[in-house]
């Protein structure tokens, strides 16, 4: 395989060009450096060079590049839409196959299936799904790719009553392994791959080219209530959500973020409240208004949450107004983020409370997701338990704050760690933590990936994150 950093001859690039329709970019071809930083979503730029960026058009051209790179000694990392806090997919040396342009979504209404390429947006595919009366729990960002979405677990809208997991929701995938195979994996065909795609992760021994989902009768109402309280507060709304959290009906999401105040309600807060709110948002997903209403009842009728400063509802809502939700959370352009599972939130939020503080930005927001279906499943390789997911995205404006950023956040979750679960493995940090990996599996789980990628790929073609 290429040694990292190694500078391959440009014909290679031209070699791989003659057989696809897609784009192959080498080192020394113009544009390199646009394409190189262009693969990259976040705001912090990509470090490592690839040899290749390939871009194939089809499957046909993913099984070509993938033969291609085995017989010139070229490992392979894999690349979906890009939106990625930390990046990992971007290697020194080798190949690096953009799978952006595999983008078809193909609804199948009597079936309620859908059929998608990697480089689909949840955006789209909800788009796509919505005209047909269906949907899926697609990420929170209407940008956010599928494929590492659901490679990594995906903690979807609505998941709690479409799945739990919304890789739980994966019916069957094609896959192209390292020799170049094109291969189905389902629940009655190649069950380990099955396995391994629904939250393996990334690195695993293949590359997916078509996933196959279940979908769900679309919600016929939904309503979303924000409620605003004080920072001094929060550790009252964190009992109250643990208090509540098994009565709440599986339909209602419930959110809480820790944003700066907005200008409006900032003269309301105390020094204590170090200009920081809890912002909780529930969403209801129901038949109609009066079983909405019912949904938000046991939130409404809690002391904690009536004390709120303030409370806004969008009902009706949509799933638009959930994806603008997450872009006027990520206000800046260089994001870092890391995650723990918990059943602990009041210790959770204590820790927040004492970092927050200190950190080197207002755009420092974490945001806790109630799981409503935090038990794992045999037919899934994710495998962490706990109710609640805590995740901090550290936003930096200029990349003079990237390292007080990346310290603050690393402090942070050392604090969070002793009462953690496991990690989602989508958002911790695996750029500056990157012995976090273990502890996005069960240690069983670990075994089981590492025994399907040892048999399904001995050379290591492809690369993971610690590749």
């Amino acid at each position: 395989m290429s040694e990292p950093g190694k500078r391959l001859e440009e014909p290679l690039a031209e070699q791989l060009a003659d057989r696809i329709r897609g784009s192959v970019v080498g080192r020394a071809t113009p544009g390199y450096e646009l394409r190189r930083t262009g693969l990259v979503w976040n705001g912090r730029p990509a470090q490592n060079y690839p040899d290749l960026i390939v871009r194939p058009d089809t499957i046909g051209e993913v099984r070509t590049a993938i033969r291609f790179a085995r017989e010139h000694g070229l490992t392979v990392s894999v690349r979906g839409s890009g939106h990625s806090y930390s990046g990992v997919f971007l290697h020194d040396g080798g190949m690096l196959l953009d799978l952006s342009g595999l983008d078809d979504i193909v609804p199948d209404i009597e079936t309620r299936t859908v059929s998608v390429g990697p480089g689909a947006t949840g955006g789209r595919i909800d788009a796509a799904l919505a005209h047909h009366g269906l949907a899926f729990p697609v990420g929170h960002g209407a940008q956010v790719g599928i494929a590492g979405f659901l490679l990594g677990g995906g903690i979807g809208i609505n998941g709690g009553a479409w799945g739990g997991m919304s890789c739980h929701s994966i019916l069957a995938a094609d896959m192209v392994m390292a020799d170049g195979r094109l291969v189905r994996a389902s629940a009655g065909e190649n069950a380990d791959l099955f396995r391994a795609l629904r939250g393996g992760g990334p690195g695993l021994p293949f590359v997916v080219v078509r996933f196959i989902l279940r979908c769900y009768r679309r919600p016929n109402h939904i309503a979303l209530v924000n409620r605003f309280v004080r920072f001094s507060q929060l550790p009252d709304v964190a009992r109250a959500i643990e208090r509540l959290s098994d009565r709440l009906d599986s339909r209602l999401q419930v959110m809480l973020a820790i944003v700066p105040a907005p200008a409006e309600l900032a003269p309301r807060l105390a020094q204590d409240d170090h200009n920081r709110l809890g912002a909780l948002t529930a969403i209801a997903f129901a038949d109609d208004a009066t079983e909405a209403e019912r949904l938000h009842a046991p939130l409404d009728g809690e002391p904690a949450l009536q004390a709120a400063l303030h409370r806004e509802a969008i009902d009706p809502a949509g799933f638009d107004d959930i994806f603008a939700m997450t872009d006027m959370a990520l206000t800046a352009p260089r994001v870092r983020a890391d995650n723990i599972f918990t059943d602990r939130l009041g210790e959770a939020v204590a820790a927040l409370m004492r970092h927050l503080p200190a950190a080197p930005s207002p755009a420092c927001i974490p945001l806790i997701v109630r799981r409503n279906s935090p038990s794992v499943r045999d037919d899934a390789a994710f495998s962490i338990r706990g109710r609640f997911s805590v995740s901090t995205y550290a936003q930096a404006e200029v990349a003079e704050d990237d390292r007080p950023t990346a310290a603050w956040l690393h402090r942070l979750y050392d604090d969070l760690l002793p009462i953690a679960s496991g990690c989602y493995v989508n958002e911790v940090d695996l750029e500056g933590r990157p012995e976090a990996l273990e502890r996005c599996h069960s240690p069983a789980v670990r075994e089981e990936l590492a025994a399907i990628r040892k048999h399904h790929d001995p050379h290591r073609l492809f690369r993971g994150p610690a590749g």
